[in-house]
């Protein structure tokens, strides 16, 4: 990465003017540079970049920005507006918006925010999304997993390609020992889970919106409820007629052969004849 260092120098309140106008040169020839590098700084008087920081070809550098500390940035990134960056390795083609981020390392084509919070021990593999509201703290997320809203996952190692539903939270704290969350590859977390460590949560497993998961969930099983408790898998016999559709019930019904009624023989007590008019019928 044919990366870039700069330094954003404020502007003195010097009475005789001649420092601020020097800082302002020395804000001008930085931005030229980045510029001539492809790196683009939108509004340099409210950007602020530390020495020793690195940033790649391609990245624009929103307003509102700080970036500090041991950080490097990848090409075509885009960080902010109102974003922080501290001691953090950004790989290429990321996104921060509007988000603070510490210690913590992004992979290529993650996204971060609105409002979002990556703390120190925060590792976003590549494709991760991460949206609003999202708190990562101590935690590895695996490759083009999803956590877009209102989430703390802390302590936490989740797979590849896991959903994260809105409200998720790891219970990682008892009171006097931190402990880890583990979520296997492709598994589903409903809305509002409560994941109350130490637990693991098995490959392609699902939990059912507002559980509270407090024992270990096997590869493949589906959880729901408070304790969560392991949903039936099995589905109901249906009936061909029920299988099939009320429309094909109907249309076998007609195409059916149907029953045409007998005549009745049988006479009724008031339409008998006398006994002497049957006789003489006879004779």
């Amino acid at each position: 990465m044919d990366a870039l260092t700069f330094r954003m120098t404020k502007r003195s309140s010097n009475s005789n003017g001649h420092s601020g106008t020097r800082a302002k040169t020395l804000v001008a020839r930085k931005v030229k540079r980045a510029d001539y590098e492809g790196v683009q700084i939108v509004s340099p008087r409210t950007t602020y970049i530390e020495p020793g920081v690195a940033v790649g070809p391609g990245t624009i550098i929103h307003p509102n920005t700080t970036i500090s500390g041991k950080t490097s940035i990848g090409a075509h990134c885009r960080i902010g507006p109102n974003s922080i960056v501290a001691d953090s390795q950004i790989g290429d083609e990321v996104t921060v918006f509007a988000s603070v981020v510490e210690g913590a390392v992004i992979e290529s084509g993650a996204d971060v925010g609105p409002f979002s919070h990556l703390r120190p021990g925060a590792h976003l593999e590549k494709g991760v999304h991460i949206g609003n509201f999202v708190e990562v703290k101590a935690s590895r997320i695996g490759a083009s997993s999803r956590a877009g809203h209102f989430s703390y996952i802390g302590d936490a190692k989740v797979g590849k390609d896991v959903n994260i539903g809105a409200g998720t939270v790891t219970c990682n704290y008892d009171g006097a020992t931190k402990h880890q969350t583990v979520i296997g590859d492709g598994s589903f977390i409903g809305s509002d889970t409560m994941l109350v460590a130490p637990i693991r949560v098995g490959r392609k497993a699902a939990t059912g919106a507002g559980s509270v998961v407090t024992k270990d969930v096997p590869d493949g099983a589906k959880v729901a409820g408070v304790p969560a408790r392991t949903a039936p898998t099995t589905k109901p016999k249906l009936s061909n007629s029920s299988r099939s559709g009320p429309n094909q019930a109907r249309a076998r019904a007609r195409a059916a052969p149907t029953k045409t009624p007998k005549p009745r023989t049988s006479v009724r007590r008031s339409q008998k004849l006398p006994a002497r008019q049957v006789r003489k019928k006879r004779g």
